[in-house]
This record gives structure tokens, sequence and C-alpha cells, in this order.
């Protein structure tokens, strides 16, 4: 997800007034203590990094190349896009000092968020059209080989029958565990389940809610994030306490308490053992609030061996993964590619939009979104590919059409992906990657010519694809990287078999010297999305 934007003037004013201007009888009272429990399931796996080192990530994924997930929870109702529940409480956008679109429809729609915060933005999500099969027949349809369902994201609302939180999507809301039922629909349908665990930065995601507005009608009426369950007498939440979802009974700025990393080890915990998901997603740097996240690693690895006859099953992806760690897990990077492969497995995560749903939202288009999957397979990566759905539950009609131009390509095209590995080099062409400081290159550099090649290759060895991503003036294409010289620095050694191109039932001529692979295309594109040539090798 998003990193956070920084504050503004009126942002820290704001915060600064809210201290003093909330009422004696709102103010929190202390959080009740947890017990700090760290039990992990017995197993060789230790919470260390140096015990992490000697995990292996498992077949499964290496092959699986795409999987969809859906970021959708009760941010998702009002139909604005990211960090939604967070936003109503921001009256200015600090990005451009004026008055800020979320709050002011908050405003018009649910209410001052005094009284009608986050809370009760939950209360309205019914998903009342939501038909989990059909919708990962789609996905299963459009290539995914693994769907990733939200369990809690920066609202610390779980999207579960969590037994350690009491705002979960079975006592509030649609009154359904929404995990469960995505877990058994995607087991079902053949794919491998994941969760998206994103709770552990609410401690500072939901700061805004201890505020007040600083100008206006609502001046000094203190936000409902500093609401404890002493406030909710005759009110529909009476009995649950605010401070269970907001966790702001804190200074703004302030560490996570020790109760807050225990209760957030303790439902990952639950989580896992739960619905024992093949794939774990932390939207942290490495992993969530430091202990806590070492010892659910351990654990969720541990869990893994014995639903696996011995053998590891469980993937788990991070953010921001220092290089000596990336053994350790699978990194995700967000909207990015690499510059080159990697050795250890990845994952590149991205959207049709934005994670959630926005009405009336831009989405990439299937070409675009198919040159991106072509790219990271070529690299050792695996795509991760959000589909936001509506508050109801359903992928609008635009979404719907994206999806159903990703199944025309990938059942011609998923032999070059599915199983397969990098090639002795990813590609050749001038396709812009101009990488960051940490090797990735954000989505909108990644720009591709029909000069430009990716390569995939068989398991063993035995076929190669070539992927290029537009069809060359007079059907004539080079392949320089197959030029074969008879030396010993020749990158295709072995000789060509047999050479076609991918959807297309047409001969296709080629020549093979020191200048590179000359091919004669048919006078028709098989699509306009990436075309590939799969080459047999003697």
């Amino acid at each position: 997800m998003p990193r956070l934007p920084s504050c503004s003037r009126t942002f820290l004013f704001a915060a600064f007034a809210s201290l003093f201007l909330l009422p004696a009888g709102r103010l929190p009272a202390a959080a009740p203590a947890v017990a700090p429990v760290r039990e992990i399931a017995p197993g060789p796996f230790q919470p260390d990094w140096n015990s992490l080192a000697r995990y292996r990530c498992p077949e499964w994924f290496r092959d699986a190349k795409l999987g969809f997930w859906a970021c959708w929870d009760a941010q998702s109702v009002p139909e604005k896009g990211d960090d939604y529940g967070r936003n109503l409480y921001i009256p200015t956008d600090p990005r451009v000092s004026r008055p800020n679109a979320d709050y002011i429809w908050q405003l018009d729609h649910y209410g001052h968020p005094s009284q009608s915060g986050f809370k009760d933005v939950i209360r309205r999500w019914t998903a009342d059209q939501w038909e989990p099969e059909k919708i990962l027949s789609l996905f299963q349809r459009a290539g995914a080989r693994y769907f990733v369902a939200l369990a809690n994201d920066h609202d610390n609302f779980d999207c579960y029958n969590s037994q350690y939180q009491s705002w979960n999507s079975v006592a509030q809301g649609p009154h359904r565990d929404i995990v469960g039922v995505w877990a058994a629909a995607a087991r079902a349908a053949g794919l491998r389940f994941g969760v998206a665990a994103h709770a552990a930065d609410a401690w500072s995601w939901f700061e805004p809610a201890q505020h007040a507005d600083t100008t206006g009608p609502f001046f000094g009426v203190g936000y409902d994030g500093r609401l404890t369950s002493v406030d909710g007498h005759g009110q529909w939440w009476d009995g649950l306490d605010p401070q269970d979802l907001y966790a702001q009974n804190h200074l703004p700025g302030e560490k996570p308490s020790a109760d807050y990393v225990t209760k957030f080890f303790l439902r990952t915990r639950d989580l896992i053992d739960r619905y024992h998901p093949d794939l774990l997603d932390f939207d942290s740097a490495e992993l969530p609030l430091g202990e806590a996240g070492l010892n659910l690693a351990a654990h969720f690895y541990n869990s893994s061996l014995p639903l696996n006859q011995g053998r590891m099953g469980a993937v788990l992806t991070a953010r921001q993964v220092r290089p000596l760690r990336r053994a350790s897990l699978v990194e995700t990077l967000e909207r990015a590619s690499t510059d080159q492969p990697r050795p250890d497995p990845w994952q590149a995560v991205s959207s049709l939009g934005q994670w959630q749903y926005r009405a009336g939202q831009e989405y990439r288009t299937a070409p675009d979104l198919v040159r991106l999957l072509v790219d990271v397979v070529s690299k050792n990566g695996n795509l991760l590919l959000n589909v936001p759905l509506r508050g109801s539950g359903i992928p609008d009609a635009s979404e719907v059409r994206i999806l159903d131009g990703l199944t025309d390509w990938m059942g011609i095209h998923g032999e070059g992906i599915y199983s397969t590995r990098p090639w002795k080099i990813f590609g050749e062409g001038p396709a812009s990657t101009r990488p960051a400081l940490d090797g990735s290159v954000p989505e909108g550099r990644l720009t591709f010519t029909a000069q430009d090649f990716r390569f995939t290759q068989s398991k063993d060895g035995h076929t190669l694809y070539a992927f290029f991503f537009g069809w060359p003036p007079g059907g004539r294409l080079t392949v320089k990287s197959f030029a074969r010289t008879g030396a010993a620095g020749d990158l295709l050694a072995q000789r060509i078999g047999s050479l076609t191109l991918l959807g297309s039932s047409a001969a296709i001529p080629w020549t093979q010297d020191a200048t590179g692979l000359q091919v004669t295309l048919p006078v028709a594109a098989p699509n306009n999305f990436a075309c590939a040539l799969k080459l047999t090798l003697e």
C-alpha cells in the first residue's frame, strides 16, 4: 500500500489543538493490558534472521507466476479510493493546501467525524452483491494461479472471525467470515490461497483521528478516534471499545506499545492457524513490529511443514528487504520491476487502478499489464495483480473487460509464463530501465518497443521463449542475443530444432548467423499485447 504523506502545518496544528480542545469526558482511559504471548509452532525455524536464512521458496510459487488479490474491505464502501478511513479525518489536503475531498465527502454523506467516523463506515459495509466463486472464476480464467485476500488493512479491521479483534467482519459490517469464504472458494477452484495482514501500521495511520477541526462550526470538537467504551452508552456500538479499532490512546509520534505489538502478533498467529494460508503478505519494511514479525515468520514457516509432508509450502512476502535477507522471505516491489534478474524469487505487486476501489477511476490496459508480467517473469519474479472491488463486492464492467483481455492472451501465451525460469539474460533492446537506488524500476519508466525482447525458458532448458512488444516494420525482426558464431561465447549454443510464433499457424522462415536470429513474421500480428517466438532446442 502507499506510504503516508508528510504533514502540513495545518495538519500539525490540528494535532496540537486536539490535545487541548477535547472535552475531559472524551479523554481515553488506559488500554487493557494484553499478556506478552510469543509462543510459536515447534520446528526448525527460530525467530532470528540467521535461522530464517534456511528458508527456500517452494516450487509452487516459482511456477505460478501470476496471482490476483482483492484489496477489499469497509474502505471500499464510499468508493473514493485509497486510504479513505484515514483521509476522512484530514480537513486539509497537506499536499496542495486545500480542502480534502474525502473529508468533505464524509461531511456531506455520513456526517462529521466527531460522530460518524470510520467505525460507522464499517457499519455500512454489507457486501450484499459479493459472489466470490464468480470473481475467482474470472481471476482463474485470466491466468491466476494463486489468490490473496485482504485480512486487514491499515484500518485495523479484521475481515475474518478474529478472536483477538472485536472489530471484525463477523461481528460487524457484512457479518460474514470474508477470509474464510474466500479461502474455501479459492481452494475449491484449485488456487493457492494467501492473506494480506497490513494492520501493523494502524497505530500511526489513524493518528489524524485524534484531532479536531481548527476552523468552522466544529472548531475544537474532537474526532471519534479518542472515544472509548465509556462513550458508547446508548450508541449502536455500545459494548465495543473504539480504541480496539483506532488504537489512539497515545500521543502522536509515540512508538507502538507492547500491548499493541502483542495484539498484532496474536491476531496474525490466529489468522495463520485458522486458515492455513499458502502465502502471508506484510506491508512493512522486512517484518512488522520487530520481534513480533520475527516470531510470526518462524511460526508461519514451522506451521507449513506438517501441512506439506515436511516440505516448505509457505511464502512470506514483505517490502524493502535488505539484500542479505532476501533469501529468508520473498521481497515484494510495489508498482515496480527490477533492472536485472534476482537470484532469489521476488514479487511485483500492482493494481488495475488504485488499491481501494474509486468510482470513475482510470484503469491500466490489458496490454500494459501483460508487458509488465512478461518483464517481471523474465527477471525471476511473480506478478500479484490487485482488482479493486466495489463496496458491494463486485468488479465493475471495465475491470471485467480487462480480465477478459488477459484471459485471451494467457490462453495462448501461458506456456511461456507458467513454470518457466529466467534464461541466461533477461532480454535485449532499448526499453528504459533506469533503476532506483535499490535496483527497482518504477512501472512508469518501463516503456517497450518492437526492438525489445524478454526471454524465458522451460525448466528443462529445452524450450526458449522470446517475447517482443510490437510488430516490427515489414514483419522482419532480429534477435541479436541469439547470434550464432560458433565461438564459445555464444549465448544460444544449442541448435534450433523448430521455431513457431505462439497464436499463429503460419510457417515462420528464419535464419541464424553472427548478427543474430532473423525472423520473417506473418502479415497479421496475433495480438497487440506481446507476441512470443517459441524455440525448441536440439
